[in-house]
């Protein structure tokens, strides 16, 4: 008897278990973790709207518009950057919201012409601008213009309100600073790397949009500044076109 009394006290506390655990609603069994899971410091409540592409990386081809002087760039042009965005939903059932964060971008653009640097004959101060013309030299075998940028991107995302198949439209705007820049060529088995422009634009701004559906976009942006400050510099504006990964 004992043992059957054991054996109903138990049954009895492990139904009501069960059925406790399956009544639980799911914002309070989902614990705050990383990747998609991941809602921050603490666990969500009930009215807490789900956020979306806080982490993004952006693989996409790039080059640059203006006064190229028939310079070409090679179809394996690829630039690449990664940023963390602040996701701000403006309610649970809404279609709006906005987002803000920090990235970090690397131009790549691999061309067939070549930079030369000249003193400025109108200024009385040593100042020299950048010049960019077909190169007619020794082949070169690699030939790139590199640029590294922190960045402060915007976005203003609207997307479905539907779990699966979401699509998802965030025209941006970026504020960036250029931190780094060179250009890098090999002659045979030599290796050549000139650091930073003369005359270089280290503040740089302009739209972006990415448009897809669940966690893959079609990703551009457009430079709307110069990539040199000297008036007598050839304009060049940087772009970038490609796709975009939103991890969580």
């Amino acid at each position: 008897m004992k043992k059957l009394a054991c054996l109903f006290l138990f049954s009895i506390c492990f139904v009501g278990f069960g059925q406790t655990s399956e009544e639980l609603p799911l914002f309070y069994k989902r614990k705050p973790g990383i990747m998609r899971f991941y809602t921050g410091l603490h666990a969500p409540t009930e009215i807490t709207p789900s956020k979306f592409d806080r982490f993004n990386t952006d693989i996409f081809y790039n080059s640059w518009t203006g006064e190229l002087n028939d310079v070409k760039t090679h179809f394996y042009s690829l630039g690449h950057n990664i940023n963390m965005m602040f996701d701000i939903p403006f309610s649970k059932t809404s279609r709006f919201g906005l987002a803000i964060g920090l990235g970090y971008s690397h131009f790549s653009v691999r061309h067939d012409g070549a930079f030369s640097f000249i003193d400025d004959p109108d200024l009385l101060k040593d100042e020299m601008y950048s010049s960019f013309a077909n190169y007619t030299g020794d082949k070169r075998w690699v030939n790139r213009t590199a640029f590294n940028l922190v960045e402060l991107p915007f976005e203003f995302r609207i997307r479905s309100l539907k779990e699966r198949g979401k699509w998802k439209f965030y025209p941006g705007f970026k504020l960036s600073f250029m931190v780094d820049s060179y250009s890098k060529w090999r002659i045979e088995n030599q290796e050549f790397k000139a650091f930073n422009f003369p005359d270089l634009n280290r503040l740089h701004y302009g739209p972006s949009l990415r448009l897809g559906r669940d966690n893959i976009f079609l990703f551009g942006y457009y430079d709307m500044t110069y990539l040199f400050t000297n008036e007598n510099s050839n304009k060049l504006q940087l772009f970038a076109a490609g796709i975009s990964i939103g991890w969580f």
